[in-house]
């Protein structure tokens, strides 16, 4: 993937169209768009190929685009931004605040694609990420000055199954197993910017 890649250029996947269309067809029944519109909207969604394309048929309704095709925008200058828990990831992060602090917890998240994108733009921020057992992380695109990228380690006991959001990952997986690796790739440029990428140490349940 290239580091000056416009992330309304990436390329989309047939769940995003299915996703796409099930938004339309809420609005169809809700009055907001006629039938004839709803067809021609679903044309161009299943003709779709990367995010800005598919993004044009959803712009107008209220709430916008489903959550998981909106970018999550992180901006709180010289404040504490905290995402922990079993929240729903979008395949974008943005980091912008000034000075910024925060914490992205993965390792109970609901994560339904098999990459993540984190854009970290923030300067005189910290960013920590907690990943799961099993994710794989790409930093080549990540460019910071007066800044660092640190790798660690936490004592974990191996879980007896995979973090609730791997296994919602597929639609139709039957168990944990079958859930692939989540792949995270940080990018972006800053300054006096730090990363700490936490990873869990495991060990066996007694």
């Amino acid at each position: 993937m290239s580091g000056d890649l416009d992330p309304t250029e990436l390329r989309i996947s047939d769940l995003d169209r299915e996703r796409a269309v099930a938004a339309l067809m809420t609005a169809m029944e809700q009055g907001r768009i006629t039938p004839t519109e709803f067809s021609d909207r679903c044309d161009v969604a299943w003709a779709a190929r990367t995010r800005a394309e598919l993004l044009v048929v959803l712009s107008d309704l209220p709430g916008g685009p489903p959550p998981e095709l909106a970018p999550l925008v992180l901006d709180v200058p010289f404040g504490q931004v905290r995402r922990t828990g079993e929240w729903l990831v979008p395949e974008i992060v943005r980091i912008t605040g000034l000075g910024q602090r925060t914490t992205l917890d993965f390792t109970d998240a609901v994560i339904r694609r098999p990459e993540v994108l984190i854009e970290i733009t923030a300067a005189m921020s910290a960013t920590r990420v907690l990943l799961p057992f099993d994710a794989q992380v790409d930093t080549d695109g990540l460019e910071l000055i007066a800044g660092s990228v640190r790798h660690r380690t936490v004592r974990a006991t191996l879980p007896r199954e995979r973090p609730r959001g791997l296994r919602r990952l597929l639609r139709g997986a039957r168990d944990t197993e079958s859930a692939p690796s989540i792949r995270f790739v940080l990018r972006g440029r800053a300054a006096l910017c730090s990363v700490t990428l936490t990873r869990p140490r495991t060990g066996r349940r007694r």
